[in-house]
């Protein structure tokens, strides 16, 4: 009885231990599914965080590589580091209230720096003045360059065959300051070609163009854009204007913050290829704007001339009065290798009733005419990558359907096989997408005046 009975606690024992041993087996497994579970977790983080730095480092490595490289940035970038620098300027209200005592001197015709004169020697900087008819206002823009603390500069004054007596009045001012330089110009030319002409007769390192109703806003502009310019050896330097009406002879207060300079990025360093689109904007907003106002700028002359010779002199010498700024903008960007923006306010605009910014032309098969001219340049200095030349496809677009198209071609066979050229050059070009082609074949093609054989 007792051996049964310890065989039936025996076999009652074996059997709890079994069924503890299978629960014991069972929380062991469960546990360990857990901790695979969390072994899982700790993978999923670990990828995740492998995957962005991944992504982060193929993103750094594509905009300093391949997107650098595709643009032809390599041989352009500056090494020197030390051009990072941080400028501090005044704000827009501290320089108004700044400018208002220089600006009134120069209204007045006051003369400061009478003997800055005396110590010009050989002219690092190169004001460039175009003007027309402007014997009433042009002193104060000269008052504003001879008064800033700056002594090697010469004013170079190119005369598009005034009718007024403005080259004897320069005359009389070039009696008292020889650093005053004119040029006449044999007949009335227009902006491209006079402010052409200027730059390619300026013997400075630096040129700051200036129209002739226009002022510096103080006397330290000259000093500080150029402080900037040698120590990164930067091609150009652009710097902020202000706007301003005026009455004849008289000064207003009455300013109005710049709308052409808010795309530009405070501080940093602006390379070529970033500011070299065509002022344009697309349907879609992809491209990029540019500055379409020539002042408030200082171009390393050098790249001035280099650009002025590749246009060539055919170019440079039609007749345009207006979108000259934004050609000469064009060349210059795209010949220049590095480009730099500071917050310094250095340029008066001056808003002025009459000037060539107010002029109406009623002739819109002329002002065709200067798009057709644009389009040539355009394609001529844009650099060879697919979206600088898309630009060019997009201005042939827009002239094909303008209704003004026939009338200009028709006025005669210059401007007709100009446009003819243009056609065919941007066809012909690689860069070019076939959407694009195709879309200009099919325009063209249903124009009658237009004789392409495609």
């Amino acid at each position: 009885m007792l051996r049964k009975n310890n065989n039936k606690f025996k076999n009652v024992k074996s059997s709890n231990i079994i069924k503890n041993e299978k629960g014991f087996y069972r929380k062991f497994k469960q546990k360990k599914i857990k901790k695979k579970s969390y072994k899982k977790y700790i993978v999923i983080f670990i990828f995740c965080i492998l995957f962005l730095t991944f992504f982060l480092m193929t993103k750094l490595i594509w905009h300093q590589y391949f997107y650098n490289k595709f643009d032809d940035f390599d041989n352009i970038k500056p090494n020197n580091e030390s051009i990072y620098y941080k400028e501090t300027y005044d704000s827009f209200y501290e320089s108004i209230n700044k400018a208002k005592d220089f600006l009134n001197k120069n209204m007045k015709g006051i003369l400061i720096n009478k003997e800055e004169i005396k110590a010009y020697k050989n002219p690092i900087i190169s004001a460039v003045i175009p003007c027309y008819n402007s014997k009433n206002y042009i002193l104060r823009t000269i008052r504003s360059i001879q008064n800033q603390n700056f002594s090697n500069f010469e004013i170079v004054i190119v005369d598009d065959f005034s009718t007024d007596d403005t080259i004897s009045y320069l005359e009389q001012l070039q009696k008292e300051d020889p650093r005053i330089v004119i040029i006449k110009n044999k007949k009335n030319m227009g902006i491209l070609y006079t402010m052409a002409r200027g730059a390619l007769s300026s013997k400075g390192k630096y040129i700051f163009p200036i129209d002739n109703d226009d002022m510096f806003l103080e006397k330290d502009v000259f000093y500080s854009v150029i402080k900037v310019a040698e120590k990164g050896d930067f091609d150009i330097v652009l710097f902020e204007m202000m706007i301003s009406s005026l009455i004849p002879n008289a000064y207003h207060s009455s300013y109005k913050k710049t709308i052409f300079k808010k795309e530009r990025i405070p501080n940093l360093v602006l390379y070529q290829p970033e500011l070299s689109y065509f002022p344009f904007q697309s349907k879609d907003g992809n491209l990029n704007l540019v500055e379409v106002i020539l002042n408030g700028k200082c171009i390393k002359t050098k790249i001035y001339k280099q650009a002025l010779n590749k246009l060539g002199e055919e170019r440079y010498s039609r007749y345009m009065t207006v979108d000259a700024d934004i050609i000469l903008n064009y060349i210059n960007f795209n010949t220049a290798n590095s480009m730099k923006y500071i917050t310094k306010y250095g340029y008066l605009w001056v808003d002025r009733f009459g000037s060539t910014s107010h002029t109406v032309i009623s002739d819109k098969p002329q002002l065709l005419l200067y798009r057709i001219y644009m389009l040539d340049v355009l394609i001529e200095m844009s650099k060879n990558t697919e979206r600088h030349k898309k630009i060019s496809a997009l201005l042939l677009l827009r002239i094909l359907s303008n209704e003004n198209l026939e009338t200009t071609l028709k006025k005669n066979v210059y401007n007709y096989n100009l446009f003819i050229s243009c056609i065919k050059r941007i066809l012909n070009s690689s860069y070019i997408s076939q959407n694009d082609k195709d879309e200009i074949k099919g325009i063209v093609s249903t124009l009658s005046f237009i004789n392409y054989k495609f």
